[in-house]
């Protein structure tokens, strides 16, 4: 007959122990699978975030694009339009200017002999002078142009003429050197000008 051995039986105490142990190492191993896929969800999340945050970023581009080009094309059009409201407002000034200072000579003819004095003493060449100035004005001018020429001093020789091209209250003064406009129309024109030159310089 064969012959048989048996291994001992573990005693109760060493069951026990052991169960404890192998309680405490599936403890063990569970806690680190626990942390494992914790980590591994906190990577997934981060990644994800990411992958979101780039495709949201991503998506937003054409968008974000569009939106600098409106606010730049906004720019131009209030830099345009605030160029052409101070361009109408010039303009609007001097019409306004033009019309009071039109009512002020209809209203005080004399100050005809304000502007022949102006362009007078404007002149550098004083010997000989033709001075234009419109029929209405002529009268007036020529009963005051003595006095003018004696208050300025260094005038040999003024004539007066009419000129219907010269507005009424202005006056053209000729020499041999050149002429003085001393026209309403066109000090505004400088005037215009002026402006216009400290508006596109700005």
């Amino acid at each position: 007959m064969p012959e048989f051995t048996y291994a001992p039986l573990e005693a109760p105490a060493d069951l026990a122990v052991t169960a404890a142990q192998r309680t405490r190492e599936a403890h063990d191993v569970l806690a680190l699978a626990r942390q494992e896929a914790g980590a591994i969800r906190a990577q997934a999340h981060a990644e994800g975030f990411e992958a979101g945050r780039q495709e949201a970023v991503a998506a937003a581009a054409p968008a974000a694009e569009a939106l600098a080009a409106a606010a730049r094309a906004l720019a131009a059009e209030t830099d345009a339009l605030a160029e052409r409201t101070e361009i109408a407002a010039v303009e609007l000034a001097l019409r306004i200017a033009e019309q009071a200072l039109g009512a002020a000579l209809a209203a005080e003819p004399a100050r005809v002999l304000d502007v022949v004095r102006g362009a007078l003493r404007r002149l550098v060449e004083r010997e000989r002078v033709l001075l234009l100035v419109n029929p209405g004005d002529l009268d007036l001018v020529r009963d005051r142009v003595g006095a003018l020429v004696g208050e300025l001093g260094g005038i040999e020789h003024c004539e007066v003429q009419a000129e219907r091209r010269v507005p009424r209250g202005g006056a053209v003064v000729r020499t041999e050197e050149g002429e003085v406009d001393a026209t309403l129309a066109t000090k505004l024109q400088r005037a215009r000008e002026v402006l216009e030159h400290e508006l596109s310089a700005a």
